[in-house]
C-alpha cells in the first residue's frame, strides 16, 4: 500500500516551484520583448 503525499508537502512544493519560476523568468526574457522594434511601434513620428 502506497502512502499518499501530505497536502502540506504538495503546497510547499508548488510554492517553491512558483518562486523558482518567478526568479528565473526575468533571466530568460531578452530586451526585445518589452522594447519596441521600430520607431513606428514606439509611436515616434519623425517628419523631415
Amino acid at each position: 500500500m502506497k502512502r499518499k503525499p501530505d497536502v502540506l508537502v504538495i503546497l510547499v512544493a508548488a510554492f517553491g516551484l512558483g518562486v523558482l519560476v518567478t526568479l528565473l523568468l526575468p533571466l530568460a526574457a531578452n530586451d526585445t520583448v518589452a522594447a519596441p522594434a521600430s520607431a513606428l511601434q514606439a509611436g515616434i513620428i519623425i517628419r523631415d
